[in-house]
């Protein structure tokens, strides 16, 4: 008996060594394994796919946002160059006012600033609300101080020159007058002093 035989043994048929997988279980393995393999690579694209579009969905979102910007804040320069036209109309009535010109020219006049600020409100202008109100650094535009009885400190008391919103942004702070509480007008010299003494 050959070794290949006693290899074989009784119940082995020709071609079956010891330790030889039979060909129909290699090939079912190799199916296997290729059939995972395209699962994973199935599950990769699945992944990738999903990531593009999300970048996407991402870049259009902020295009929209990006093109919304340019048309809200577009006619910046326009409006910017038209303010000095309501800033004239401004004085002209407050002139009238004082002198107290015909009924027709103020009329005329006012009538002329309502439809500017009519018209650029469609722009998204606003006018920022400053007398009376508490001063906002973020708003407003201190250009002088004033001790007046009876007022907190802080409170806008008169409007030098208007202040604008574009579409809630600001575009111009209102120049305005200030009330100031009476210690912050004392002298420097007289609080020195006063600290001085304590310290003496």
């Amino acid at each position: 008996m050959s070794d290949t035989d006693k290899e074989r043994g009784p119940d082995r048929e020709e071609g079956e060594l010891a330790g030889e997988v039979p060909p129909d279980l290699q090939k079912t393995g190799q199916r296997e394994d290729f059939a995972e393999r395209e699962e994973d690579e199935l599950e990769r694209i699945k992944s990738r796919l999903a990531y593009l579009a999300a970048e996407f969905d991402n870049y259009r979102k902020r295009m929209v946002r990006e093109q919304e910007a340019i048309v809200s804040f577009g006619n910046e320069r326009i409006l910017l160059s038209i303010l000095p036209f309501l800033d004239n109309l401004e004085r002209a009535i407050s002139q009238s006012h004082a002198s107290g010109t015909t009924e027709a020219l103020l009329s005329g006049v006012q009538m002329t600033y309502d439809q500017v600020v009519v018209e650029l409100r469609k722009f998204g202008l606003e006018q920022i609300s400053a007398v009376g109100e508490t001063f906002d650094p973020n708003l407003h535009e201190a250009i002088a101080k004033v001790v007046v009885a009876g007022k907190p400190e802080g409170t806008v008391l008169a409007e030098g020159r208007k202040g604008y919103l574009l579409s809630g942004r600001l575009l111009r702070p209102a120049q305005v007058t200030v009330a100031q509480g009476a210690a912050e007008a004392e002298t420097p010299e007289g609080v020195e002093q006063g600290s001085a003494d304590d310290e003496a």
